[in-house]
């Protein structure tokens, strides 16, 4: 077998670059071991949310430039990331997704835990609040939960939004509805997860020609006459913006849905558009295999042997690694070393593991390894025992230099990169794009 590109990972770095491959004609596919982090994930995108003083960040473009050149914004540039972040835009439109954001300002999302937190793209049923006063034109808020759904909390939410000034002042509404009203047949709505009750929904009540009402009427009940109403995402994965603009013209009420623990609901709304647009540009969507190691040829990546196929090696003319950090196992560490697992590449980090984290994990402070990640050149070329590999590209949070959370930066530096890696990829095939 044998590609143009061969993406190993399918996340968010990984699909964008893809997405962008098979859109100038590049024969692409994209090997994934399993679900990726985006299940995981809010489904809303962000650029730069927090400076290093802990306080958030209202214009992110502007507060990138001051980052050192070692961070990823630094090497794809600014004008790449507008670019990538427009192209992403685009295509989740195409996908049937529209992401909303307030021009060059970061705005507020809320947690299921009652958390602002800064995001520049957001999916429209998620509402966005004033990054800065969250609260503005807001005195009553419900929070209305499906009862027995044991991922989401009112009282818990409600605590958090009132550690912010003007929600403490605001009156909260915390209500359920009964299983039984929306006719949901289940035994026992403790044991349904986010994606379950979202099926059984379906199944139970949006199958119903008036189902849609019957969820509107039990909402409007329930809210009163709220400013804001609150809901966890358990609607629907696919569908599910579409079904709050329904219930927001039912009703009459400001409806935002929140991510609520795993799996999230709008993260795999995304992850789920992301790969149907990938697959009707004409891609390959290799799913639950696992690329184990590279053959290398004069500094290039030749071609991959995977789990389900180690004796068929795959080959491609480029490559790009997105394969996340610790948590996707993109990086991996024993007692004394960090490491690359598939192709040993270079990662930076201290020699010391005393240097690795602070003493004291929970204190509230960024922990070094959080910037580890794998050394790459300014065009995000990867490093092999200290030789340039010239025709692989990393892509989101296996790179180095940066700390997505403590930042709130995973989003923009997994699609820029990822955007960043196709288009040199496309820039050094004569063909691509002219196919297109």
């Amino acid at each position: 077998m044998n590609y143009d590109v061969i993406v190993i990972g399918g996340g968010l770095a990984g699909l964008t670059g893809a997405i962008r491959c098979a859109d100038a004609g590049l024969k692409t596919v994209v090997i994934s071991a399993g679900e990726s982090a985006l299940a995981f994930a809010s489904g809303a995108i962000d650029v730069f949310g927090i400076g290093q003083d802990n306080s958030f960040v209202e214009y992110p473009f502007a507060a990138i430039r001051q980052l050192p050149s070692i961070h990823p914004y630094q090497k794809v540039g600014a004008a790449s990331l507008q670019q990538g972040l427009t192209f992403f835009t685009e295509q989740m439109a195409a996908a049937g997704i529209q992401l909303s954001n307030s021009g060059q300002q970061n705005h507020g999302r809320l947690t299921a835990l009652g958390a602002i937190r800064p995001a520049w793209l957001s999916q429209e049923g998620a509402g966005s609040l004033p990054l800065l006063a969250p609260a503005e034109g807001i005195r009553r808020v419900a929070i209305i939960n499906i009862a027995g759904f044991r991922d989401f909390q009112p009282a818990l939410m409600a605590a958090g939004m009132k550690q912010y000034p003007g929600f403490s002042e605001a009156e909260f509404i915390l209500a359920d509805i009964k299983t039984a009203t929306l006719n949901i047949n289940t035994r026992n709505a403790y044991e349904l997860r986010s994606l379950e009750l979202a099926r059984t929904l379906k199944r139970d009540l949006f199958s119903q020609p008036n189902g849609i009402n019957i969820l509107s009427s039990a909402l409007q009940k329930a809210a009163g006459n709220a400013d804001l109403v609150v809901i966890p995402s358990v609607l629907a994965v696919e569908g599910g913006n579409d079904l709050i603009r329904q219930l927001e013209t039912l009703t009459g009420l400001r409806i935002c849905e929140v991510a609520t623990l795993p799996p999230s609901l709008p993260g795999m709304r995304m992850a789920s558009a992301l790969k149907q647009r990938f697959r009707q540009l004409g891609g390959m969507f290799l799913k639950g295999d696992q690329v184990l190691c590279g053959c290398f040829a004069e500094n290039r990546l030749c071609s991959v042997k995977t789990r389900l196929n180690p004796d068929m090696p795959i080959s491609a003319s480029h490559f790009i690694l997105a394969t996340g950090s610790f948590f996707s196992q993109g990086l991996a560490s024993d007692r004394h070393h960090l490491s690359e697992p598939v192709f040993g590449l270079d990662v930076d980090a201290p020699d010391s593991r005393d240097q690795w984290s602070d003493h004291r994990f929970m204190d509230g402070k960024p922990h070094n390894f959080s910037h580890f990640g794998i050394h790459t050149s300014a065009q995000l070329n990867p490093y092999r025992n200290g030789q340039k590999i010239h025709n692989l590209y990393c892509a989101g949070a296996v790179l180095n230099g940066f700390n997505p959370v403590q930042e709130a930066s995973s989003g923009g530096v997994a699609i820029s990169t990822g955007w960043f890696a196709a288009n040199r990829i496309i820039a050094t095939i004569p063909q691509a794009e002219e196919t297109c």
